[in-house]
Parts: structure tokens; C-alpha cells; sequence
């Protein structure tokens, strides 16, 4: 601000409306800064990656412990189901080559079956075996093409392609 000979703004420098002004902008921008921070650490304590199995695998040691989604599809004849509880489930997920041993706790999805696609929520541990704490699986009749229905088709069946209207 640049100073005036002029007595009356000099005056208008030193009143306490403009030390209460400069206060004012002080305060607000400390609470811009400090909302900012909060918002930003908050973002970064939830954010979860999304990661294929083959990703995973090459960055295994950088990623162990971290909060990760791993996409894959289900490994044939894989999943395993406790017998103790029903809800402890084992089972592996592949993609590029790749495979990742998963453990899970929990109510698992109907359409978690041999060779569906899925994606895993969870850590990977030290040893290499993701821990789960969601799963979810796509079903894959429910995302059929027109020209997945060429086989009913041929065979003399009449099948219409779902359509969203």
C-alpha cells in the first residue's frame, strides 16, 4: 500500500477498521490453508488404487501394505469355501500372465464363480497373498454383446440382445 502525504489518509491507515480489515484477511486465509490440508490429507488417507494383476506383481515389495483394487479374472477350480464358517473363501485371481493367491472374509457375491472377471479390495501382505475386504464380481451374461448371441442363433434359438431403454 502506498503511503500519501496526505493527512487523512494517513489517518485511514492507522484506524481500526483497517487493522480489524487486515486481521480479517489474516484469519481467512489461515482457515483457507488449514481447510485445505484437512481436505487434502483426508483425500489421500482414502484413496484406493487400481492396479491389474500383473501391475501388482511387478511393484509386489513397493505395494505391500497399501490400500489397492486388483482386477483379474478368477483362476478355475481355485476358490475354496472354510467349511468351519462358510465365509472364510480362498481363491486366485489372473491377468497378463500373472496370478495373486487372495484371502477373503466375508459374504461373498453369487457371481463369483471359475473364470470371472473380478475386482479385490484389500492390502497385499508381506507374503505376497492379497487380503481382501471386497469383492466384487462381474456377471457375465449381463454384458453380452449383440454378437455374443450369434452362437444361440445358429443353434435355432431365437434370442433378442438386451437393450436399455
Amino acid at each position: 500500500m502506498l503511503r500519501s502525504n496526505y493527512p487523512e489518509t494517513r489517518q485511514a491507515e492507522r484506524s481500526p477498521m483497517g487493522l480489524q480489515r487486515r486481521q480479517f484477511v489474516i484469519v481467512a486465509v489461515l482457515i483457507s490453508v488449514a481447510m485445505a490440508y484437512l481436505v487434502f490429507t483426508g483425500m489421500r488417507d482414502t484413496m484406493v488404487f487400481y492396479y491389474t494383476v500383473s501391475e501388482v506383481m511387478m511393484q509386489q515389495d513397493d505395494l505391500a501394505g497399501t490400500p489397492l483394487r486388483v482386477a483379474g479374472k478368477v483362476v478355475p477350480g481355485t476358490i475354496e469355501i472354510s467349511n468351519l464358517n462358510h465365509l472364510d473363501r480362498t481363491f486366485i485371481i489372473h491377468e497378463g500372465g500373472a496370478t495373486l493367491p487372495v484371502v477373503y472374509h466375508g459374504i461373498a457375491p453369487d457371481t463369483l464363480v471359475d473364470n470371472a472377471e473380478a475386482v479385490v479390495e484389500g492390502k497385499l501382505g508381506a507374503d505376497g497373498v492379497f487380503e481382501a475386504t471386497h469383492v466384487l464380481a462381474k456377471c457375465p451374461s449381463k454384458y453380452e454383446s449383440e454378437t455374443d448371441y450369434r452362437k444361440y442363433r445358429e443353434a435355432g434359438v431365437e434370442v433378442r440382445a438386451q437393450t436399455s431403454t
